[in-house]
């Protein structure tokens, strides 16, 4: 019992681990891609990031980093509180693809809310 038990919580931190540590490749690689080019880069900013689905409703508190590039605009997350990298997010209404960023949400709206800037958008 304790043998498996043990596996399972062993299983539950690698995994966490290979998959923080893919992530992170990524934003290396992504932030690679771009040398050369002119962007702006915000390091460490709290984020707060709500999702809605027709069965689904998700609050999340995160770190990122914020890319701007021209009209485009990419969030490289961490989860709080332990700061594990995730999926790099392209937030833009362009047709342009860059590599390294597995998902792109086009944009309804953009707006300052106390402070806050609000970005509205649509993923899939």
């Amino acid at each position: 019992m304790y043998f498996i038990l043990s596996a399972m919580v062993c299983f539950f931190i690698f995994g966490n681990l290979a998959i923080h540590l893919h992530y992170k490749k990524k934003h290396k690689a992504f932030l690679q891609s771009l040398k050369g080019k002119q962007y702006i880069l915000f390091k460490k900013l709290d984020m707060e990031m709500e999702s809605v689905a027709k069965l689904a409703y998700r609050y999340q508190f995160n770190k990122a980093d914020i890319v701007i590039l021209d009209q485009e605009i990419f969030i490289m997350l961490f989860t709080k509180p332990f700061g594990m990298a995730q999926p790099i997010l392209h937030i833009s209404n362009s047709d342009e693809v860059f590599q390294h960023v597995p998902k792109k949400i086009p944009f309804d709206s953009k707006f300052r809310v106390n402070g806050k800037l609000r970005i509205k958008g649509s993923f899939g």
